[in-house]
């Protein structure tokens, strides 16, 4: 009902919101002063990119994001920045609907049709459809698809991947549920080509960072890999040849890099459509990877480097070169876009907009991250059906009830996540896992693969989600 009723109100404000989209009060300038509010944003989503191997964050192993570099230095750096789940649609719909996974009801990957974004969550696009803009999303991989309800608020959501087996070669349907960065971001271009010149918000979602499954062209890997690859290897390699971790993590930063210069064609386009300074950029990552760190590898962890993802914005209404240092979660970005767009931050949610930080410096309470995962029986990797974590303070707790092989960690002197002082702080321990329990968050259903088709299941597969499944 509050969903509802929330965007019946925009409906009847929407010529209001038309005539006022450049007005506003200006947050770090006096409170007679005016800024601009955005007409348009830009909302780009890099999957499985970990702050750490991006330039705006310090690495400087190899250039992976002068792009978002660049971005970075002309607005808003969030320095410490979690994610609330290391699984793609789990995670979406957080940053989606401004709510927690216990809440908007999307905690798998594997509960297709029983779980999806809930209907009385309002989503941000649908609040900026409803003012008054053009909105559309291109994705690029079934765990961003519209079975989870992630589609909701957009006039167009371009989750079709069936050509992308005929344009790359591809025997096995198995290994077609995504597509390549230049793909999406062509289509992207379409689409702003036509829609430009109104009021719009778009979606990119980008996915060469989550595996080998799809890699740049030839020509882009000769040129910035250190080892050499075989001739002819083709878009979609069956195995690409990768001796050890580190080979592994350069082709991870090759292809983040590859993401970036896909972000500077859509801001070129921008430009072109002489909408840039009109319009508000933002660059978020769902989640990170691991390469070995505890022992594991991609993610479905609750670690540090899965968790901690970037976000950037930079547009009207953000001052250039500013870095936020508190804590903030991906929920706040809801909140965040919608105060900066001058629309009512609806009630309920979890997030709260940061723009408050940067008026008043540290927040006293420094903001709680709560993340999830939830895995299908058998995970081949090892991963365990569920496990759940808390950050308070300094303090991250993270819930192992199938093992119970507990976790907890002093952040502030172990950022590594070296020392596991559960045994040691059991008071602690008790606190935290106590807040877990009031809040719900703990359950929800067991993951189970009952109910998906053949295709569903090869897709997952492909994907690294499931171990050998065999034909039903």
């Amino acid at each position: 009902m509050f969903r509802r009723e929330l965007l019946e109100s925009w409906k009847n404000r929407a010529p209001q919101v038309a005539m006022g989209l450049a007005l506003g009060l200006c947050w770090g300038c006096g409170a007679d002063e005016a800024r601009e509010t955005p007409r348009n944003l830009l909302f780009v989503v890099w999957d499985t990119t970990r702050a750490d191997h991006l330039g705006c964050y310090g690495y400087s192993r190899r250039e992976t994001s002068p792009t978002l570099d660049r971005l970075a230095e002309q607005g808003l750096l969030f320095t410490r920045a979690y994610s609330h789940s290391t699984l793609t649609p789990v995670s979406a719909g957080s940053f989606l609907s401004g709510t927690l996974p216990y809440r908007h009801g999307v905690r798998s990957l594997f509960m297709v049709g029983k779980e999806s974004l809930d209907q009385d969550i309002p989503s941000l696009f649908e609040l900026l459809g409803t003012a008054g803009r053009k909105t559309a999303a291109f994705v690029s991989a079934k765990p961003m698809g519209r079975q989870y309800a992630l589609d909701r608020g957009f006039e167009l959501y371009d989750d079709d991947w069936s050509r992308t087996r005929e344009l790359y070669g591809i025997e096995r349907f198995g290994d077609a549920p995504q597509r390549p960065a230049d793909a999406t971001t062509e289509l992207a271009l379409g689409w702003l080509e036509e829609n430009g010149s109104m009021p719009f918000a778009l979606m990119v979602h980008l996915f060469d960072a989550h595996d080998s499954s799809f890699v740049p062209p030839e020509s882009f890997l000769a040129e910035h890999l250190s080892f050499s690859v075989p001739p002819g290897l083709g878009r979609n390699p069956s195995r690409f040849p990768l001796r050890d971790v580190e080979e592994a993590r350069e082709l991870y930063d090759t292809e983040i890099l590859f993401m970036d210069t896909q972000l500077a064609r859509l801001l070129a386009e921008l430009e072109r459509l002489g909408v840039r300074d009109q319009t508000l950029v933002v660059v978020l990552a769902d989640h990170g990877e691991s390469f070995g760190e505890h022992g594991y590898f991609t993610h479905g962890w609750l670690s540090e480097e899965q968790l901690r993802v970037p976000i950037v914005f930079q547009g009207p209404g953000i001052v250039a070169g500013e870095k936020l240092e508190d804590r903030v979660r991906t929920v706040d970005i809801f909140p965040t876009v919608a105060e900066l767009f001058d629309l009512s931050v609806p009630e309920g949610l979890d997030g709260a907009s940061v723009l408050d930080l940067l008026l008043h410096g540290d927040d006293p309470l420094e903001r709680e991250v709560y993340a999830e995962v939830h895995h299908a029986p058998g995970d081949p990797r090892g991963r365990e059906p569920e496990m759940y974590t808390l950050v308070v303070g300094p303090w991250k707790y993270i819930h192992r009830p199938a093992t119970g092989k507990h976790e907890l960690y002093q952040l502030s002197e172990d950022p590594g996540e070296v020392e596991n002082r559960f045994d040691q702080e059991p008071e602690i321990a008790g606190r935290l896992l106590a807040q877990l329990i009031a809040r719900g968050a703990l359950g929800g259903g067991a993951v189970s693969l009952e109910g998906l088709s053949q295709e569903t299941l090869e897709e997952l597969q492909a994907l690294g989600y499931l171990g050998d499944i065999q034909d039903e």
